[in-house]
């Protein structure tokens, strides 16, 4: 079921998109928000409400209806058509099964039917010469009326997390109101779209690139100068085809809110410092100890004997063996500039900060004494985002055209790295589109390998999730991993 063509008010533009839009361009942010119908409403979460909200708030995020183009060799523009907006992606599929056996299969994706989530995480068309549309989104309804699945996933060049659940709120908010028969505010929401504004807001860097920054990237190649030089269709296509593997496989782990807590005390009284330590600084340490031993085996594992060596240096021919294992985990960098307009900015603002270990120390037994050193790594690459960092983040990839593309060329081959993100500073569960907050929010089974999702529980119970897509090796290293077990719960 596509969207009806309708009238929007919306203005033609173009955009350019920074280098961190450019970086991330490849891929959709995939968010799913299960809604059970605990009422028995006959009229939850109608079709026709949700997508009168939805043309409301998109004429206040017109570059949900624009289009991504090559401007040159490593520049993006998003073009909008205001006589031709390209709406939303919008499709409806009906499940068998009743809400209560999803929530009771613990909202694995792999339970909703064909159908209800976009085929790959990456940002691709129906072939590589025809370009998707910004959104895609997709309602899954459950039998007997019990409840829904509103898969919803945003082109990443044009938000980031914190805009894209900005975009989502907003998007709920009007929907609340028209459940009411009240009229949405007049008010639109009070944001900016214009990329200029984060070069106003971040100067350019006063010294030469940092070595830690060096160390993010590879040397370029004739595939990063490629990907960079082709168009956003070809690009994706050529990374998603890179990246598919038949032995890529899902898992999702749980951790309670008690035992980060425990653990955290347990890193502090070793530590013996009044040094503050987050939830994210245990979460992104005990990542390590439970991910980083499981790859490394793997790694040796595929590489052993000489028909090892040969197919590995044949499948990854730019990577080399690293003797250090690199933990990037994407850090906003709006709260660390005190101007009014970062807030309402929607482009991407995420930029990465690397802790780097021997490998030796993580093939080391595991114990608290090493989480907490782990945790501290955290932290210390948490204080030290300085403004001098974000300076060279945000202009450091101006200097080469391929320099945006190589943090992903590499990431997809290494096995001495990992990215991380936590959605826990997003407000999903006060997504309430008027039928009350979801039961769960997660994301799809990407197949996308280096990359985990930390995601919130339901505030009922605290704790989070690791969203984990993997080689189904590494995911068995790490359900055998006795110390990472001990703290976490498989849920599938």
């Amino acid at each position: 079921m596509s969207a009806p063509k309708v009238q929007l008010n919306v203005q033609s533009h173009v955009y350019d998109l920074s280098e961190l839009d450019a970086g991330v361009s490849c891929a959709y942010i995939p968010l799913i928000y299960y809604y059970p119908n605990t009422d028995g409403h006959d009229g939850f979460m109608q079709t026709e409400l949700l997508q009168r909200a939805l043309y409301a708030v998109i004429e206040e995020y017109p570059m949900l209806v624009g289009n991504v183009r090559q401007a040159g060799p490593g520049k993006l523009q998003l073009v909008v058509d205001g006589s031709n907006p390209r709406l939303p992606s919008w499709r409806e599929v009906q499940s068998p099964l009743e809400f209560s056996q999803i929530e009771a299969g613990r909202f694995d994706p792999q339970l909703l039917p064909t159908g209800a989530l976009i085929a790959d995480v990456f940002y691709v068309g129906s072939n590589w010469a025809v370009s998707p549309e910004m959104a895609d989104i997709r309602l899954t309804r459950f039998k007997n009326n019990s409840g829904v699945a509103l898969a919803i996933s945003i082109c990443h060049a044009i938000f980031d997390g914190f805009a894209c659940d900005r975009f989502i709120q907003r998007w709920a908010s009007i929907c609340r109101d028209l459940t009411t028969n009240t009229t949405p505010g007049s008010i639109p929401d009070d944001v900016t779209h214009d990329r200029a504004v984060i070069d106003q807001l971040v100067p350019y860097p006063q010294e030469p690139l940092l070595d830690v920054l060096l160390k993010m990237y590879i040397p370029g190649s004739y595939l990063s100068r490629f990907v960079a030089w082709a168009s956003p269709e070809t690009r994706n296509w050529v990374l998603r085809t890179l990246n598919v593997s038949s032995d890529i496989s899902a898992a999702c782990f749980y951790i309670s809110q008690t035992t980060v807590d425990s653990l955290r005390q347990s890193i502090k009284d070793i530590l013996a410092t009044s040094e503050r330590i987050s939830d994210n600084d245990v979460l992104i340490a005990l990542l390590m100890i439970g991910y980083a031993p499981s790859a490394l085996a793997q790694r040796d594992h595929d590489s052993a004997g000489v028909l090892g060596w040969l197919t590995s240096t044949l499948k990854h021919p730019f990577i080399k063996k690293h003797n250090h294992f690199a933990m990037l985990e994407a850090a906003d960098i709006r709260p660390r500039i005190s101007d009014d307009r970062i807030v309402k900015y929607t482009g991407n603002c995420p930029i990465a900060i690397m802790m780097r270990h021997p490998v030796e120390l993580l093939q080391t037994p595991p114990s608290l004494e090493i989480l907490a050193h782990l945790a501290l790594s955290v932290r210390t690459a948490t204080n030290g985002l300085t403004d001098e960092y974000i300076a060279q983040i945000i202009h450091g990839g101006n200097t080469e055209t391929d320099m945006y593309i190589r943090p992903l060329i590499c990431k997809i081959g290494v096995p001495e790295r990992l990215i991380a993100t936590n959605f826990g500073r997003f407000g999903l569960y006060k997504t309430d589109f008027g039928w009350n907050i979801p039961a769960y929010v997660g994301t799809l089974n990407a197949k996308l390998p280096k990359a985990v999702a930390i995601f919130p529980s339901h505030p009922s119970d605290g704790g989070y999730y690791f969203n984990i897509s993997e080689h189904a090796g590494i995911l068995q290293r790490m359900r055998a991993n006795t110390f990472w077990a001990k703290y976490t719960e498989s849920i599938y």
